[in-house]
């Protein structure tokens, strides 16, 4: 049995390391697997590198990159959102307006500083139950 090639990560820490491991079991350089994911050779540099992390919009690609999702676990309803709204590569922004909210209302949703109650609380419940199919 060979040993492991040291080029590889020795932990799946950051996102980056999660690519970085994925492109080496596929035996691609860094630039085929910009490619796939949307991005240039460099931005996949400094993911691997651990200089920079993936902005959210390249999340849905990484996760069809690597077949899995590497994100978190939620543990909480304000992490169920943050999770889903990185998965789908979306910003506060953006999911605020799909949503119909103010942009501060959700980051307080995502923060747990503010409760989420009556329709506000259907709404993300609704729409968590859109993202997980159920």
């Amino acid at each position: 049995q060979r040993p492991p090639d040291p080029a590889y990560p020795k932990s799946l820490t950051t996102l980056g390391d999660h690519v970085k491991k994925r492109r080496l079991d596929l035996g691609l350089f860094q630039k085929q697997a910009a490619a796939q994911i949307g991005a240039d050779e460099m931005t996949i540099c400094h993911w691997e590198l651990g200089l920079t992390e993936p902005e959210i919009r390249f999340i849905p690609k990484i996760i069809e990159f690597l077949s899995y999702n590497p994100l978190p676990a939620a543990q909480t309803f304000p992490e169920q959102i943050i999770r889903c709204r990185k998965t789908l590569g979306l910003s506060q922004a953006q999911l605020a307006r799909r949503l119909g909210v103010d942009p501060g209302t959700l980051s307080r949703w995502e923060r747990g500083s503010r409760r989420l109650k009556g329709k506000y609380l259907d709404l993300i419940q609704r729409w968590l139950k859109q993202f997980v199919g159920g």
